[in-house]
Parts: C-alpha cells; sequence; structure tokens
C-alpha cells in the first residue's frame, strides 16, 4: 500500500519557482500518495493529520519566528502518530527556537543545507538527541528548465548581447560578510568593467530585479553571470545580532552596514564554513550560461576553473578576468562542463531531492514507527473533531495553492472579524458602537483596557494581526470608510 504523505507548507512563499519545484519533487519523482496543506497564517486544521503516513514540513514553515506557524497545526503535529521531517535553509536564523522547537514538536528527521562537518556545532545532540540528520541542498537543477526548450531556448553565446550580467541586493549587516558579498561582487565588478570600456547589466536594486521567465531569458542573453556563495555564517541562536542591528538602528536612525557591524560579527562568523551552492548557479548551468563566481565552498559541488570562472574576493584578477571572457571559446567550455556536470549527469535536479527524501522516508519509518502500536492508537485514540467553518479552515489539496488564495482568505477572515467587533459594539451601546464606527487602521491595537478584554477582542485580535499592512488598510477603506 502507497504511503499517503503530507508536505505541509506556506502559501506565502508559493511565488517562488525554487519553491514550487522543491514543493513537487515528492508528486513528480515517487509513486507516493503525496497531498499539500497551507499552515501558517493561523491556518485551522480541518482534516485528521493522522489520515497521514508522512508529515514532511517544508522549508518555508519556519519555526523559528515564533507566531508564524499556526498554532493548530502545531497542536496536530504533536499528535501525529507518524514520521515527522521537516527541510530547513536558513538554519543561522534563531537556532535555538528552532531547536525547541524540533523537540517540541517531535521531529524525527531534519534535512539541513549545512555541511556535515558543522553538525556537532549546528546540530549538537545534546540539543536534538535521537533526531537524524540528512543533508541537502537550497535548491536543484530545474528539469522543468530542460524539459520544455521552446519556452527556454539556449541562445549561442556569440548571439547573446550582454557581456556580463548580475542581478543582487544589499540585505544588511545581519547574514554578515556572504550577505555582503552579493551586494559587493556587483558593485566592484561593475566598476572596474565601467573603467575599461566593457559594456554589462548590473543592478543591486529592488526595482531591477528580475522574476520568472524574465530572469531565464535574462540569464540566456548574457556571455557570462556573476555569483557568490548563499547562506550565511552568522548562526543567531538567540536573536542577540538582531538586538544588536536594532539597537544601533534605533541610535543612528537607520540600519548599519557590514563594514560597521564587522568586529562585532567576526568572531561569530570564525568558526564555520557553511557557503551554499545557490539556486542560481543551477538555473545558469541549464541555459549554459558561464559563471563568474567569488571562490568558495559552494556545498563541495563546483571546482574553479573546471565549472566557474573564479574571480578573487579583493578583485586582484578581476582585468584578467574581462580579458578571458573575450574568448567564446574559453567560455563555452565552463557552459559545456558546468551543464554536463550539474544538468546531465541527474545528480543535482529535483529527482535527487526525490530519492533522498524517499530512501529516508523508507529507512526512518522502518526503524521507528511501529504498526502495531499505530494500529492500536488509531483504534483507542480520541477521534478527530471538525472545526466549526471558517475562512482559514484548511483541507489537503492535490497541488500548492498560490498566494493569492491565501491574501483572499485573509481579507474574508478580517472582513469577517471586523464585522463580528461592529456588532458586539452595537450589542453593547451607542457609545461603544460610535468608538468602533470612528476607529483607525489598528483600532484593535488602541481599544481600552475594559474592551480589551471582552471575548469579542480576544476572538479578533489574532486574525487582524496577520493580515499583511496593504490588505488592513484597503479594508479599512472598505468597512468604515463613510
Amino acid at each position: 500500500m502507497r504511503k499517503k504523505i503530507l508536505v505541509t507548507y506556506s502559501m506565502w512563499s508559493t511565488f517562488t519557482p525554487t519553491t514550487l519545484e522543491y514543493l513537487a519533487a515528492l508528486k513528480k519523482f515517487t509513486d507516493y500518495d503525496v497531498s499539500y496543506a497551507h499552515v501558517t497564517h493561523n491556518a485551522v486544521m480541518d482534516f485528521d493529520i493522522n489520515d497521514y503516513d508522512v508529515v514532511f514540513n517544508n522549508y518555508c514553515t519556519r519555526f523559528c519566528f515564533e507566531g508564524y506557524v499556526g498554532e493548530d497545526y502545531q497542536n496536530a503535529l504533536q499528535k501525529f502518530r507518524g514520521l515527522k521531517i521537516i527541510a530547513i535553509q536558513d538554519d543561522y536564523d534563531r537556532t535555538a527556537t528552532l531547536h525547541r522547537a524540533i523537540r517540541r514538536l517531535g521531529f524525527h528527521v531534519v534535512l539541513t543545507c549545512i555541511q556535515r562537518e558543522f553538525w556537532p556545532l549546528v546540530y549538537p545532540k545534546s540539543e536534538l538527541p535521537g533526531v537524524t540528520l540528512v543533508q541537502g541542498l537550497t535548491g536543484y537543477m530545474p528539469e522543468s528548465v530542460v524539459e520544455n526548450r521552446a519556452r527556454y531556448p539556449i541562445i549561442p553565446l556569440a548571439n547573446r548581447k550582454v557581456k556580463v550580467g548580475y542581478r543582487g541586493r544589499s540585505i544588511g549587516a545581519r547574514y554578515g560578510l556572504l550577505g555582503f558579498e552579493k551586494y559587493e561582487i556587483g558593485r566592484r565588478f561593475r566598476e572596474i568593467a565601467l573603467a575599461r570600456g566593457v559594456v554589462t547589466d548590473i543592478a543591486m536594486d529592488n526595482e531591477s530585479r528580475i522574476y520568472g521567465d524574465a530572469w531565464f531569458k535574462f540569464l540566456g542573453s548574457c556571455h557570462a553571470v556573476l555569483g557568490s556563495e548563499s547562506g550565511s555564517n552568522v548562526f543567531d541562536f538567540d536573536a542577540s545580532v538582531e538586538r544588536q542591528i536594532e539597537d544601533f538602528a534605533n541610535e543612528q536612525g537607520r540600519p548599519p552596514s557590514y563594514e560597521e557591524m564587522k568586529d562585532f560579527l567576526d568572531p561569530l562568523e570564525k568558526p564555520f564554513n557553511v557557503g551554499q551552492i545557490s539556486p542560481r548557479v543551477f538555473e545558469c548551468a541549464a541555459m549554459m550560461t558561464p559563471m563568474i563566481l567569488f571562490r568558495g565552498n559552494y556545498s563541495d559541488v563546483l571546482t574553479p576553473d573546471v565549472h566557474y570562472i573564479p574571480l578573487e574576493k579583493d578583485f586582484s584578477n578581476a582585468g584578467d578576468v574581462l580579458t578571458k571572457i573575450e574568448d567564446l571559446d574559453y567560455l563555452q567550455g565552463f557552459a559545456d562542463r558546468a551543464y554536463e556536470h550539474l544538468v546531465r549527469s541527474g545528480k543535482f535536479g529535483y529527482r535527487a531531492l526525490a530519492d533522498l527524501l524517499c530512501e529516508t522516508i523508507e529507512r526512518e519509518y522502518a526503524e521507528r514507527i511501529d504498526p502495531r502500536w499505530l494500529a492500536y492508537r488509531s483504534a483507542t485514540a480520541q477521534k478527530f473533531v471538525p472545526p466549526p467553518p471558517g475562512p482559514l479552515n484548511e483541507k489537503p489539496t492535490p497541488y500548492p495553492q498560490d498566494v493569492a488564495v491565501l491574501n483572499d482568505r485573509l481579507l474574508q477572515a478580517a472582513k469577517q472579524a471586523s464585522e463580528a467587533a461592529a456588532a458586539a459594539a452595537d450589542a453593547q451601546g451607542p457609545s461603544v458602537s460610535a468608538m468602533q464606527t470612528n476607529s483607525k487602521l489598528d483600532a484593535t491595537s488602541q481599544t481600552s483596557d475594559d474592551e480589551e478584554h471582552t471575548v469579542v477582542y480576544r476572538a479578533v485580535r489574532w486574525v487582524w494581526r496577520l493580515v499583511p499592512l496593504r490588505y488592513r488598510r484597503a479594508l479599512h477603506r472598505a468597512v468604515f470608510a463613510q
């Protein structure tokens, strides 16, 4: 009998193609019976989680940020009798909070991008007793690009218009040197190329970011693309880095730059070298676009001077790189070798992720889940009681749903909460009704002490706070406009 797998995720993250490909891997490349459930933004579980054999918690369902993952889902996880697997990517964010969640919710397996040699520092056995660690990647080679060449054609290098392309951004001090390098590689290389009269398409502002098919078209228009390692070596176990940055911002009226935080961050970064291969690397390889990358680890997948043109981090060889990329035969060699290694080999596609998960599920399920205990508990445990109908109720779906579905549900929930609050205010008398009608955008956070303790207030506040600000404003205009 096929195992039933529940993949839990957040609709808030499904606008990213990489996340969708990751979510789809088990469905596309295994024989499991796979369903999906959105579990963030106070989602209510309108089904029995114990109808499934395995829960695979996707990395976009992030327990390091308290309150993000729905409480109802967390309660269901604690009662779940099958195998629990969690995928984690941003292991460096509030790592101690993540440890506590893994212990409390009883996850059996952690799929992490962190290299094995650093597991004793990031996931010590003392913090996660009995938990199996498995190493994966932040992203994989997108088979959908290779399978649809009519949509994603490979343009010969000689016909490409852009000499060097790049899109990056400044992400401040929080993620340390690796985060800083994402901005610095574009800024410095663009300066050097401009001084030599080389035409580039390099940008590091949010307005210039490219998504979807337009991104692959951009990659296919470049002779070469810049890049650096993904991830961070700043593991903020107790949110002390966040507090330090917040204190600086409060004092200076702006967030700090990496250079201003360097002395504080250096001791935190020194024990680690966990630079990751970015999904962009696989996308470049799939489009046969040569890469100019900072020397780095790249999850031990890439070899400099074989799969990419190495750029020294002090830019001492930038001029030499610019000279070499004039030779299209030289460039083609890198494109061919990267394609052979990352794409044609089949080692790094989402099928490889599915194989890794399948192997892990079969091994861990057999070792941890006793069918006799499952049968006994299924017969004796309290039966699932469906929740009352509501806009945030979630039932499993055959595929992940779009963020637009979540936006609609949040608006509906907020509107219902607002209408309930208005009706309750009317029932409590004219003075309360007038106060409700004349309230501003965040009226629920400005109520009197007496009102704050009413049943209605407590019932609606949790919904209202989860609605993005732009939707709160739109709802306020629609409901309270006179």
